[in-house]
């Protein structure tokens, strides 16, 4: 354990008990420097494979471009994603108006695996013999989806804040930043892409709170739409049916001895800790930082316990139960699913974590993506954080 103690003037910096209101870009570079020049800790990336560093490079290029150049009558989706409409998945919303929205794409028979130049080169193919030819007659129509959305919002921009690719998957934050009467706004989002072997996006499972998005009326027009192939699934289980799928679709990937510690650790005390008495050994006593990108807030240990216990009070039957994990250098990916009792109802809701280990094993910084509104004690929580 880092027995280095921060100066005084450091101290007032980067460990001030709660911080609101800080630019997007704080959380992921200097919020209690966990990573940097004081610490002198290092991110470690982890080895790739080929497939993950084909991904990865997908993903930086191609993806990316797809929410900003080509999204012209929404026509890069049409290459890019197999399904359209089925392939993206916005889990809080999932989990607000039920899964009818969630309608699997068939299996792949394919069995090739297109490298990433392959892929570009394609999609470029793509474009100059269909793609401009949908793009002039969709031109022609009322817009729609996120073509529709881009319009309303033409200065939205999108920048990815950290990429972990694991597997047939890539782990992605992001900020997202845009200007509204004048007033520029911004905020984060994590996503979990699947890659099929030809280079494109079988799912795309993001988290996004439409609280705070830059098309959020528009979404609020087009409403939820039920799936012709799906029941109208909702309550609790909702999220549990979700994950069986996208779980069946993870590929099993070759951990590293330090991935199966830490893993291991995630899976087993982390969750352990969460369910029982509030044991918080498994978090560094001195450097551990909760960070709340969509909330934009962090705060430290002593705020961090004193909240846990805050929510235990309100719902002393709260548990957490991961659907799917992942493992990458000195990091942990967890998605999973908070469940409790309010009014006698049964409630649950879902998030996604992004956790830094040091080399103990101890938690230095917790990242967690998930909606506020919709989780046990939220009312005690905002109050305590001053949250507006």
């Amino acid at each position: 354990m880092s027995d280095l103690i921060l100066t005084e003037h450091e101290r007032a910096a980067f460990y001030q008990e709660i911080t609101r209101n800080r630019a997007l870009d704080y959380f992921y570079v200097f919020d209690n420097v966990p990573l940097h020049f004081v610490y002198k800790d290092k991110l470690i990336p982890g080895e790739l494979t080929d497939l993950e560093k084909r991904n990865k490079a997908i993903t930086e290029t191609v993806w990316l471009a797809a929410y900003h150049q080509y999204l012209v009558a929404n026509v890069s989706y049409l290459f890019l994603y197999q399904g359209q409409g089925r392939v993206l998945q916005m889990v809080f919303q999932v989990n607000q108006f039920g899964a009818g929205i969630f309608a699997p794409p068939a299996e792949e028979s394919r069995q090739f695996q297109a490298t990433v130049e392959e892929v570009r080169a394609s999609f470029d193919a793509w474009m100059a013999g269909t793609g401009w030819k949908i793009v002039d007659d969709m031109r022609k129509q009322p817009p729609r989806a996120s073509w529709q959305s881009l319009l309303g919002v033409p200065d939205r921009t999108v920048r990815i804040a950290s990429l972990t690719p694991v597997g047939n998957q890539v782990l992605l934050e992001l900020i997202t930043t845009w200007t509204e009467e004048g007033i520029l706004k911004e905020t984060a989002w994590a996503v979990v892409l699947i890659y099929d072997v030809d280079g494109t996006v079988l799912q795309d499972r993001s988290y996004i709170d439409l609280a705070n998005w830059p098309s959020t009326r528009t979404r609020k027009q087009q409403g939820p739409r039920a799936s012709q192939n799906q029941p109208e699934t909702t309550g609790v289980g909702v999220m549990d049916w979700f994950y069986e799928y996208h779980r069946s679709r993870q590929m099993p990937v070759e951990l590293s001895e330090l991935e199966q510690r830490n893993l291991s650790i995630i899976e087993g005390v982390w969750v352990d800790a969460y369910n029982t008495d509030l044991n918080t050994k498994v978090l560094h006593p001195e450097r551990f930082r909760m960070q709340l990108p969509i909330q934009k807030c962090s705060y430290n240990m002593p705020i961090a316990k004193e909240l846990e216990a805050i929510v235990k009070e309100v719902a002393p039957d709260r548990k957490m139960r991961l659907a799917l994990t992942y493992a990458k250098g000195n990091q942990v990916v967890a998605e999973g699913i908070v469940s409790w009792t309010e009014d006698s109802v049964a409630k649950e809701s879902p998030f996604i974590s992004f956790l830094l280990l040091d080399k103990d094993g101890l938690i230095i910084r917790h990242r967690r993506y998930f909606t506020m509104d919709n989780w046990p004690g939220a009312e005690k929580v905002i109050a305590r954080l001053g949250l507006c």
